[in-house]
């Protein structure tokens, strides 16, 4: 009797040891991380360079220091920011600006060529240098979306004074203060609405 319970218990342990591993949830759950990716995206519709426009290389572009890190910041009160840990850029935001000014320097007709720090190089010297340093780039809890960036535009080989420069600050864009994915679609308008400013220097 002793015996026959024992053989039982041997040709139900495999069993039972796959339902206590289920159990504990010892094997990984894929749909666990709740971590969501975002891009800036150019608002102007892309259209074909235009081979009278100058060409123009844009140096890599500067971040403020607490731009640096890929959580979407969310700004509460003039000293407070919150850094959202699950909603990230999919991209360093600085090669993000870059790829937004590089696409809309196109659409605008503004650059026939765009260098940017890292791309292929295209020959021979661009015409301008464009240096930017992005100052802000964040949604405030009310609502409002903050975005600074201060640029300058230079003839290269020279050293006449700058082409344009500008200390950028849309002031009409607002997000819904809740997704993540609004706020994105503001700063890429802000991002469009620079390099609409930098084009009008290009084309004076």
């Amino acid at each position: 009797m002793i015996a026959r319970l024992i053989r039982r218990l041997f040709a139900l342990a495999p069993v039972l040891g796959f339902t206590l591993l289920a159990g504990c949830s010892i094997l990984p759950d894929s749909g666990s991380d709740p971590a969501r990716f975002y891009l800036l995206k150019a608002p102007t519709p892309a259209a074909a360079p235009m081979a009278a426009a100058p060409s123009v290389q844009i140096r890599p572009i500067e971040l403020a220091s607490y731009l640096r890190g890929r959580p979407i910041i969310v700004r509460r009160g003039d000293n407070e920011v919150e850094f959202r840990d699950f909603a990230l850029w999919g991209e360093p935001l600085e090669l993000g600006v870059a790829r937004v000014l590089r696409e809309e320097l196109f659409a605008r007709g503004a650059a026939s060529v765009v260098q940017v720090a890292g791309g292929r190089r295209d020959g021979g010297t661009p015409d301008y240098a464009l240096m930017v340093k992005i100052l802000a780039c964040e949604g405030r809890a009310d609502g409002e979306v903050f975005f600074r960036a201060v640029w300058e535009l230079n003839k290269t080989g020279t050293k006449v004074p700058p082409v344009g420069s500008g200390d950028y600050r849309p002031g009409d864009l607002r997000w819904d203060g809740k997704t993540e994915a609004s706020l994105v679609e503001q700063l890429s308008l802000a991002a469009g609405g620079l390099a609409g400013e930098i084009a009008a220097a290009l084309k004076k």
